[in-house]
């Protein structure tokens, strides 16, 4: 009985959260878990997975961005509430996401390079063609 009741709980709040989230989902301060409560480690999960299911490089730097923003406010909810190790523990995860959002940028940057070069790699093709054309044209003609 009592497992029934816990599944029961968890999966209300998880419904209850996923109402808020996909309202606001970068609205600043996020849904109101905070560092300091036992269910914290379930919003962290949560965005993980958003990132996981984000197959744009460039918009999961930004989700990275704002996920840091919230760790941000959440240090200094901490330091407010004179927690000092959870607001050290936040400003970890903040450079982690930074990080984070860096190395996709980074990665966003390279794609464009290459699909910039394979578009002037198939522009050069294209005029290599055309004067191939005009040199056989060219070759008829005398």
């Amino acid at each position: 009985m009592n497992k029934i009741i816990i599944a029961v709980i968890i999966f209300g709040f998880f419904i209850s959260a996923n109402f808020a989230w996909a309202k606001f989902p970068d609205d600043l301060p996020g849904p109101h878990l905070m560092p300091d409560n036992k269910l914290y480690f379930l919003k962290i999960w949560y965005e993980k997975i958003v990132v996981f299911f984000t197959f744009n490089v460039a918009k999961k730097a930004e989700k990275y961005k704002t996920f840091a923003e919230k760790r941000v406010y959440e240090g200094k909810e901490m330091i407010k509430k004179g927690k000092q190790d959870l607001a050290d523990k936040q400003k970890e995860l903040y450079k982690y996401y930074l990080n984070k959002a860096y190395d996709a940028l980074e990665k966003a940057i390279q794609k464009a390079m290459a699909k910039k070069k394979e578009e002037a790699a198939k522009e050069l093709e294209k005029q290599v063609e055309d004067i191939k054309n005009k040199l056989k044209e060219s070759f008829k003609i005398w």
